[in-house]
């Protein structure tokens, strides 16, 4: 009766995966970069060259305070460079980003498992423009949201993550200075918008890869 007690908790053990367990600490990084350029003969019969460079860094860590409930923080780190010359023209971008989240874990089949959870966030990005008669654009971004998805805990140190439903709430404050010497106006814009998402499921799905430790 105990061999059977025995062999029925270690089958159970191996059910519920390797690192969900309170204590354990999951980090995450991410590295996107994308370039564009495109050519366009304008009226003269010479050729406009556009080139866009964007770069995205994301660092996460994750701690689960309890067994399948992990309380997370992001922060994140951009540039964008869009045919810049200094004053004369183009612009270039630098964003921030921090936010926090919590998301509980539920077992399906072995280390699969589903979650759901929330966060909070916020983003600064500023715009340099380099024609010396244009401003800087300033723009300040608050979010929340709720997700859902599945993660599978594969091996002891290594876990893959993909949301597949969202829903997420964004308010913006756009603002610029104008000059006027550019015979522009100074201005300040406010946004919000709700967005409801399966997108992630089918036609943008994304995964984020955990370091376990």
């Amino acid at each position: 009766m105990k061999k059977k007690l025995l062999t029925a908790v270690a089958v159970l053990a191996s059910l519920c995966g390797y690192a969900q367990t309170k204590g354990t600490s999951a980090l995450g990084f991410g590295i996107t970069s994308q370039t564009s350029k495109s050519k366009v003969r304008n009226g003269a019969g010479a050729t406009d060259i556009d080139k866009t460079k964007t770069n995205n860094f994301t660092l996460s860590y994750g701690l689960f305070i309890k067994d399948n409930t992990k309380l997370g923080l992001d922060v994140s780190y951009g540039n964008q460079d869009y045919q810049y010359v200094a004053n004369v023209s183009g612009s270039k971008s630098k964003s921030y980003g921090a936010g926090i989240n919590y998301q509980q874990y539920y077992p399906l089949v072995k280390k699969l498992y589903a979650f759901a959870g929330g966060s909070l966030g916020y983003g600064y990005t500023k715009t340099d423009n380099a024609d010396p008669n244009y401003e800087d654009r300033i723009t300040d971004r608050y979010s929340v949201g709720v997700d859902g998805g599945l993660t599978w805990f594969f091996s002891k140190r290594f876990a893959i993550e993909s949301s597949l439903l969202s829903a997420n709430a964004f308010y913006t404050v756009d603002k610029q200075k104008g000059n006027n010497n550019g015979g522009q106006s100074s201005y300040e814009n406010s946004y919000t918008l709700f967005n409801l998402s399966t997108s992630g499921a089918f036609n943008n799905l994304g995964f984020k890869i955990y370091l376990l430790f």
